[in-house]
């Protein structure tokens, strides 16, 4: 009877520490980047990759905020336009890659000039700062920063998002963000979404948000 005992004991034990090794490998791995080490795995070469964040990560560099974005002590949410977004607003805003369509607009097809279409939103922040790019294009970066780290879940729940650009939010729809400039398309989620990082959470979205509405 003894013997029963210990044997039962000893097969319980290892099912349970089977169960939990299970259970431990289906969890992800630990992240080992944070927000600036995602973000610059893309290189910063600009390509005709429109899913990765070469130009955002030029962006984060011009504006002297990847040491907060490295910060190993923070916890942030980042809205990450990707590359094609960058590109869809500096076609708004006027960028002309010599390929319009028959209606003279641009679509996704459209030639991809992702350098080109950089130094045409340099260009224009210039404009907006009367001679210095860097601080329009600061107060943009930080509008897509918001404090925490929060899943897409938690956030279409929350619906209004406080960002670090004091004073400044924007409302989450469904999968659409809605910004301060009326006349430009809300930009959406995209695929990948909930990136985890050490100091945070990453979202790619579609478009640019826009804290201002635009002269």
């Amino acid at each position: 009877m003894k013997r029963l005992l210990t044997t039962t004991v000893i097969a319980a034990s290892v099912i349970s520490t089977s169960a939990s090794a299970a259970v431990a490998s289906d969890r992800a791995p630990a992240p080992t980047s944070s927000i600036a080490g995602l973000v610059a795995a893309s290189g910063g070469t600009f390509d005709h990759d429109g899913s990765d964040y070469d130009i955002l990560l030029t962006a984060v560099s011009a504006a002297g905020l990847v040491g907060a974005l490295d910060d190993p002590t923070a916890q942030f949410t980042v809205f990450a336009p990707n590359d094609r977004a960058f590109v869809r607003l500096a076609r708004d805003l006027g960028f002309d890659d010599d390929d319009n369509d028959d209606n003279g607009k641009h679509d996704d097809n459209d030639e991809y000039d992702e350098q080109g279409a950089w130094e045409y939103l340099v260009a224009q922040l210039t404009a907006l700062g009367g001679g210095n790019p860097i601080p329009t294009l600061t107060n943009v970066l930080l509008y897509h920063v918001s404090p925490g780290a929060d899943s897409l879940k938690t956030i279409k729940r929350t619906k209004t998002i406080d960002t670090l650009l004091t004073g400044a939010t924007f409302t989450v729809q469904g999968n659409r963000l809605v910004d301060n400039e009326p006349d430009l398309k809300n930009p959406r989620f995209n695929d990948p979404t909930n990136l985890q990082a050490t100091n945070g959470i990453v979202h790619t979205i579609s478009r640019v948000l826009i804290p201002i509405n635009l002269p």
